[in-house]
């Protein structure tokens, strides 16, 4: 499977022509317009931390389009999130528009139709959504839709991104991947907030504190459905029903927990002395052909070949 490359880069200024072709030339070929092509400029500046995508921008207004549906599998599926520093920009997808101004947040995808309308400066992070530790229909609900600054959770967002962007050059080894990690976190609360205050608040909440239980009891192999059910005071039907409702199941989910964690320790140098099958016990797997064949489906590669392929970066 390929996988991004550890790309950096400071401050490019472009023309509207550079910028144009660089976003019809990108892996999701994207369409640039803007009303100011004669005295066009912008700055752009990114990195790729582990399977995260930085891109920080500003300079002239221009619209950014993704006219036609573009497929993406179940494990390359991406959720952007829209961060906005300085200034103005509109996002229209899925029938949803919102207005961002500096410390607003909005989120996208790539794989279906959108209209951006940049303006200002913004952190635009491309993160997949199996990285995120909210369900991929959780992130669908929150596309297009405004989260205002004033939010409590989006409030301590802001001057993180602004830093992120200053330094998205210098995001390197496992220190940066640590505080890339940690913004991604915190992303997910700011989604999983959002939620909970919309009409079905009650059942979103019921399965937050469901999906917070089983992020605090991973580790553990002898983690059950019938001990989630019991834990948070309802059946195993009912438990079912909330995960099903999200198109996953209760062993599905705490499966892709497990392997996105492992994943995370393999890439991180911090743990090289450990070996593979360790890494894997650590997160409640205590098969290591088991668990190797589960991250081959799940990754693309055994955690031998990602473990090296990431060391070799």
């Amino acid at each position: 499977m390929e996988r991004p490359r550890a790309v950096r880069f400071a401050g490019l200024r472009l023309r509207f022509d550079e910028a144009r072709r660089a976003l019809s030339e990108a892996t999701v070929p994207l369409i640039c317009s803007s009303t100011e092509t004669q005295t066009f400029r912008t700055i752009a500046s990114g990195a790729v931390v582990g399977d995260i995508v930085l891109n920080a921008i500003g300079g002239s207004r221009h619209t950014v389009e993704q006219p036609e549906p573009y497929g993406e599998s179940a494990t390359g599926a991406n959720a952007m999130i829209h961060i906005q520093l300085s200034g103005e920009s509109a996002l229209t997808q899925d029938g949803r528009s919102a207005v961002v101004r500096a410390g607003d947040v909005t989120a996208y995808t790539a794989s279906r139709p959108f209209q951006l309308h940049h303006a200002g400066e913004s952190l635009i992070v491309r993160i997949p959504h199996r990285a995120l530790p909210v369900p991929a229909r959780s992130v669908d609900e929150v596309v297009g839709v405004r989260l205002a600054r004033e939010r409590p959770l989006v409030g301590l967002i802001h001057p993180l991104a602004l830093h992120l962007s200053r330094t998205v050059d210098r995001l390197q080894g496992s220190a940066g991947r640590r505080v890339v990690e940690s913004a991604v976190g915190m992303l997910g609360a700011v989604i999983v907030e959002t939620l909970q205050e919309r009409e079905n608040g009650p059942e979103e909440s019921q399965l937050d504190v469901v999906m917070d239980y089983i992020e605090s009891n991973l580790a553990r192999p002898d983690l059950t459905v019938a001990e989630i059910a019991s834990a948070n005071f309802m059946s195993v039907r009912k438990l079912h029903t909330l995960f099903e409702e999200h198109d996953s199941t209760v062993a599905a989910w705490v499966r892709a927990r497990r392997l996105e964690r492992c994943r995370r320790d393999l890439a991180d140098s911090e743990y090289a002395g450990l070996r593979i099958g360790e890494i894997a016990a650590r997160w409640g797997f205590t098969d290591a052909a088991h668990f190797s064949r589960l991250f081959a489906d799940r990754f693309g590669a055994p955690p031998r070949a990602f473990r090296a392929a990431v060391a070799a970066r």
